[in-house]
């Protein structure tokens, strides 16, 4: 490689317009440790400058200012790289949308929505009454990726009212289905976040000596919970075994109780009952050792403790605004065993704990999903 390829390469990866010469000398060196010492040095440099100018490549100085006239031949001080040509950027053109996606036409739309638009439109056109699928199914039949569509619900299109999946994509969404154990045929489920728990209350719920005082035990967290909850429903259609009591038991922390409620008012949408927070293991959860955590606000402590019965709400937020959370780990299995015990209906020490009380409406929010988090 020549001395003006070294440099032109140097070129090339520069952010500005405008380069030292001594940047592109110590390229060419760089390549030949000759160089540097070389009686040449000079000439060598300037004829690889002259070359990048030829090129068009680099321009050199027009001023004597810009010239280094210590020895000969001068040298330029600097180079400029010429500025690229950016091609005017092209708006799509004008095409015919059928009337189900009318607005198209109105609107200053981004190639990116075109992009989108586009197969949906031909859908909408040659099958305007296509068998509402899974849409993954659609999104691979569109766009030959069944991923393509996975965030099609923060579109800008679908939040303003103006895309919507079944009338637009003939589609309905797939969650992955909730994991749920049918432990016996009382009429509730317990859904639990974390693994650790969730292992111990099968144990403990699957040996519990009155079978018919056990219903479903569910698993799952955070957006998984909030997506796959509608599924439950059918479940409990095909096992003809439904519930009137939904039940929680997560980690008392802002994102755990964020997402409870935000599940809470999807399983509200599709049909199910309201999801109620297993007072009796938050009251035990209460009793274990916190640990450290990024303290909360006070408003959002209180509005996510707001899900809870009154007699919690209110030392959870301080635990929270205090900068402490309470995994479920802090109550372990063995404290489990004695808090679950067979001599009164399991319902009552889960759903009411030792205080009945109340909880308040959803309120939306939710961002962790990893059940084994940290």
């Amino acid at each position: 490689m020549s001395a003006a390829d070294r440099m032109a390469a140097h070129l090339a990866k520069q952010p500005r317009q405008r380069v030292d010469f001594d940047a592109l000398a110590r390229a060419a060196e760089d390549g030949d440790s000759s160089l540097a010492t070389s009686p040449r040095r000079r000439r060598i440099l300037a004829d690889a400058a002259q070359t990048l100018q030829i090129r068009g490549l680099a321009t050199p100085p027009q001023g004597r200012g810009g010239w280094d006239y210590s020895a000969h031949p001068a040298l330029p001080r600097w180079v400029k790289r010429p500025q690229i040509a950016h091609p005017p950027r092209r708006r799509p053109a004008p095409r015919a949308y059928v009337e189900l996606l009318s607005f198209a036409t109105t609107m200053n739309l981004t190639v990116a929505d075109h992009a989108l638009l586009a197969p949906i439109n031909t859908l909408l056109r040659d099958q305007p009454d296509a068998e509402i699928v899974p849409l993954a199914d659609r999104s691979y039949q569109l766009f030959g990726d069944e991923k393509r569509l996975d965030g099609i619900m923060r579109n800008h299109l679908v939040t303003k009212g103006l895309l919507d999946l079944t009338t637009h994509l003939r589609a309905r969404p797939a969650p992955a289905p909730l994991a749920m154990y049918e432990l016996g045929p009382a009429p509730w489920m317990l859904i639990v976040e974390n693994t650790a728990a969730f292992t111990s209350l099968r144990e403990i719920l699957g040996t519990w000596p009155d079978r018919s005082q056990v219903g479903w035990l569910g698993f799952g967290a955070g957006d998984l919970l909030i997506a796959s909850i509608p599924t439950a429903l059918t479940s409990f259609r095909e096992r003809d075994h439904p519930v009137e009591t939904l039940l929680m038991y997560g980690d008392l922390d802002l994102d755990g109780l964020q997402c409870a409620q935000q599940a809470s008012q999807r399983a509200q949408d599709v049909g199910l009952p309201p999801l109620l927070p297993a007072t009796g293991l938050y009251e035990a959860l209460l009793t274990g050792n916190p640990r450290a955590h990024s303290p909360a606000t006070a408003d959002e402590a209180r509005a996510a403790a707001a899900w809870l019965p009154s007699h919690l709400a209110s030392p959870v937020a301080q635990l929270l605004t205090d900068g402490q959370v309470l995994r479920q780990e802090a109550f372990p299995r063995p404290q489990l065993r004695v808090l679950l015990t067979s001599d009164t209906n399991l319902l009552t020490p889960l759903r009411d704990g030792t205080t009945r009380g109340t909880a308040a409406p959803p309120t939306p929010g939710c961002s962790h999903t990893d059940p084994s988090r940290p």
